[in-house]
């Protein structure tokens, strides 16, 4: 858990996700990214053999870790960590483009804008939060799969959407040990 009590993250409740890819849509409309460069997205995954096959659909960002390997591998001190929100942001003016805090993170947030030659990744829409408003891709997720708040009201389940139908998890299979980083995100599992 965070240090921070105000501490922001992310719920995921891969059940409602469609792989609509609103979220997506929403967090490039907001910020007019370029093609490639992707702070929120929608990974599609087929497991099992046949004939028992399924596919999951899991929508990731960056998680605003506890100990973001991220800040720690930038060599000019780029990326900080907020107080307010305990958001994990890179200042575009001291970044270098290095692309070592995308070797760093182990949720592969960090992406390389070539435009601008410099890292991008999400910001949790920090100018929309001290608005009081919800990040675009929250405001444009169609079937309530993903969710934002202070990290201990998402452990202690407390959600406008919906009541949590199943235990909250810190992983999905395929991600990364959440003891590495402490990410701020919890996830309903789809079974």
């Amino acid at each position: 858990m965070s240090k921070n009590p105000n501490q922001v993250g992310w719920y995921y409740n891969e059940n409602n996700c469609i792989a609509c890819r609103a979220c997506e849509a929403g967090c490039k409309q907001e910020f007019d990214l370029p093609v490639g460069v992707k702070r929120r997205r929608v990974i599609i995954k087929e497991e099992g053999k046949y004939p028992d096959i399924h596919v999951r659909y899991i929508s990731t960002a960056c998680n605003h870790c506890t100990e973001p390997s991220c800040l720690k591998a930038c060599p000019v001190g780029a990326i900080t960590k907020e107080d307010q929100f305990g958001v994990v942001l890179i200042n575009q003016e001291k970044c270098i483009g290095c692309k070592r805090c995308a070797a760093a993170c182990p949720y592969g947030a960090p992406t390389f804008n070539e435009k601008k030659k410099k890292m991008d990744k999400c910001t949790l829409c920090v100018h929309r939060l001290k608005d009081g408003l919800p990040p675009a891709c929250v405001r444009t997720c169609m079937g309530y799969a993903l969710w934002h708040g202070k990290m201990s009201d998402i452990i202690a389940q407390k959600t406008p959407q919906e009541t949590f139908q199943r235990p909250l998890k810190d992983t999905l299979p395929g991600f990364a040990d959440p003891k590495l980083t402490i990410p701020s995100v919890k996830f309903s599992e789809n079974k």
